[in-house]
């Protein structure tokens, strides 16, 4: 009987150490961040949600898009906060969103630049940000001048030094940086989101278990959702949009 007892906790010690996933994302705020509660939203949901899923995750934060290829190649199993594109899919499987991106314009509140059409974007200096996925599909019109910069606060930066007309960014994160440099009065957020991206978890491929991953992540954000934990944990963020 002790011997039987004895496998039986070998066993569920070694499951128990099947089940750790190594987590990795790059600061991004207030989604990642070492120095914020819970080191951002999007990690909180994302531990949550695995933790609830029966995993036991570690997260490293790095750069990008270092954090992408150590994950694509299996240094890392799960990247946390990440958008979907096709060439990204092939060896990263995707989960549903867990939060919504609203990408929207910012301005001087003293302008009286309105967005409704691409057409409206014609002659103006428009920030963006390097390797961010929406860049191109959001504002390519002809007659635009695009400015890439590292961050979204390089941005704002700019934009208040009356060097850009408009920043595209997510209002989470812009709100979040005008915020930091205390420039709120300074600024308008436009309501019209230009385009809405679904923040994800992206599994490595090289995980024979990485769709088992992706299904059990869906599950307990579902669940969460149903049983009113996904709100709560969102609203103590204090990040509404």
């Amino acid at each position: 009987m002790r011997i039987f007892i004895a496998a039986v906790l070998v066993c569920l010690t070694i499951a128990a150490e099947a089940q750790e996933l190594s987590l990795a994302a790059s600061t991004w705020s207030p989604y990642v961040d070492q120095r914020l509660y819970e080191r951002g939203v999007a990690v909180a949901v994302a531990t949550t949600a695995l933790e609830r899923a029966g995993y036991d995750p570690s997260l490293t934060i790095g750069s990008w898009p270092e954090v992408m290829v150590d994950t694509q190649d299996g240094t890392h199993d799960v990247l946390v906060g990440v958008w979907f594109t096709e060439e990204r899919s092939t060896e990263l499987a995707f989960s549903e969103p867990f939060l919504d991106n609203e990408i929207k314009f910012l301005k001087r509140a003293d302008s009286d630049i309105r967005f409704r059409s691409v057409e409206d974007l014609a002659g103006l200096r428009i920030g963006v940000v390097s390797d961010y996925a929406y860049n191109r599909e959001a504002v390519d019109t002809t007659g635009i001048e695009i400015t890439a910069a590292g961050s979204v606060r390089e941005n704002v930066e700019s934009l208040l030094a009356g060097e850009l007309d408009l920043v595209l960014a997510d209002a989470r994160v812009a709100m979040y940086e005008i915020n930091q440099l205390v420039v709120a009065r300074r600024v308008t957020l436009l309501p019209e989101a230009v385009i809405t991206r679904g923040l994800r978890i992206a599994v490595s491929r090289t995980r024979p278990d990485h769709e088992g991953i992706v299904e059990a992540f869906n599950a307990a954000i579902a669940a969460m959702r149903s049983d009113g934990s996904y709100s709560q944990l969102l609203a103590s963020f204090r990040i509404s949009l």
